[in-house]
């Protein structure tokens, strides 16, 4: 069910009361290359983590339409606390939907929803049996947010005994359990913390496991998709707010920049510039109106049931491959029209630039996403929304 505007405003307003906190925290964060601990509190402490909670256990089980508006919000502000945010978020409502009933009262020991990062990169570990569980080892890579989770969610393999296929499981891990390694030093989202971590024959309770594609246990049908549909909305939404936000401080700078030699003009009497703005605002509105209107058609078509969602998650996820690039090469020109003003260490032009170009490498939105379509659309054998 589409979300309803009282939700979807009570969610922005909890978001504008912590505006403060996640700018003034930005530039700490790009130092300690983690969330600082208050902007992962304000988060926390707003209920922002419930958003794709199921509703029975008191989340907001948020579909994708709303889920783009919160991310996108959040990111106008601290690309980094979006990113995590939606870490948090994602990992948080798996895990609600589909753990065991022994499994979901431990997690919700404390009487709240804890943070969990569902970090790994889609790298499996390996399990192997023991009384009780498993044990679980890996090394994996991309822990947005680990430092201040609780939980950590994983994908391991069992191996298959007498020539049996091996068999996949997500496990939730204790965070406590994994060795975070300080891998994470790069060109932008740095806030993020994405170290990679492993884990050393940890062992897993057998309700901390499940199968990555049974049916939810509990919520409705934003949790019946795959992987692609669940996880498909937060990386556009992000990296379209990143590019929003250089675009709206270039048009409060356009009256001060000038350009021109012998006769120099404002940059906003040009009409050069004037074109590219009117453009560039309406492709990043075309990029956010093609991924909603692609979200709600996907929710659609799981009421269906037809249980045939891989070509329109396909389109989806092509769908965020274009948001992506649109943002990219709004926020090239948007730099370039700034000129001057953008070279500058700590402005917004810079920051963007750094953050947009790490998050635009993310698996989900790179150019495979073209191809996987495009093999639906001629209805080629195999064809795969996750090739």
């Amino acid at each position: 069910m589409r979300a309803t505007t009282e939700l979807r405003d009570d969610l922005f307003e909890r978001i504008d009361t912590i505006a403060p906190v996640l700018a003034a925290d930005a530039a700490l964060g790009e130092e300690l290359r983690r969330l600082p601990d208050t902007t992962v509190a304000a988060l926390r402490d707003t209920g922002l983590l419930k958003l794709k909670v199921p509703a029975v256990l008191g989340g907001n089980e948020a579909e994708p339409d709303l889920q783009f508006d919160v991310f996108e919000r959040v990111a106008l502000i601290n690309a980094s606390a979006a990113w995590c945010l939606f870490i948090y978020t994602d990992s948080a409502g798996a895990v609600c939907a589909r753990l065991p009933d022994a499994g979901l009262e431990r997690l919700l020991a404390d009487g709240d929803v804890p943070i969990v990062c569902g970090g790994g990169g889609l790298r499996p570990g390996s399990l192997e049996p023991v009384p009780g569980g498993y044990r679980f080892s890996g090394r994996f890579r991309y822990g947005s947010g680990i430092h201040a989770a609780s939980w950590v969610l994983l994908q391991g393999f069992v191996t298959g005994a007498d020539g049996t296929p091996p068999k996949m499981l997500v496990c939730v891990v204790p965070r406590d359990a994994v060795e975070v390694r300080d891998t994470w030093h790069v060109l932008g989202m740095r806030a993020t913390g994405s170290n990679d971590f492993t884990a050393t024959d940890v062992f897993v309770p057998e309700e901390l496991t499940y199968a990555p594609n049974i049916p939810p246990r509990r919520g409705g049908r934003l949790y019946r998709t795959s992987i692609v549909g669940y996880l498909g909305y937060p990386v556009p939404a992000v990296t379209l707010g990143i590019a929003r936000r250089a675009l709206d401080e270039l048009i409060a700078l356009a009256s001060t920049i000038t350009r021109g030699y012998t006769r120099p003009l404002v940059l906003s009497s040009r009409p050069t510039f004037q074109s590219f703005l009117g453009a560039a605002d309406q492709r990043l509105k075309a990029a956010r109106a093609l991924m909603i209107a692609d979200g709600i058609n996907l929710m659609e078509r799981v009421d269906q049931d037809d249980g045939n969602l891989r070509a329109i998650e396909a389109a989806t996820r092509a769908a965020g491959a274009f948001a992506v690039r649109t943002a990219s090469d709004v926020l090239a020109d948007t730099v370039r029209y700034a000129g001057g003003a953008a070279i500058g260490q700590g402005t917004v032009f810079e920051q963007a630039v750094r953050d947009l170009t790490v998050a635009a490498n993310h698996l989900l939105v790179n150019e495979s996403a073209y191809e996987s379509h495009a093999q639906f659309l001629l209805g080629l054998p195999g064809a795969d929304p996750l090739a």
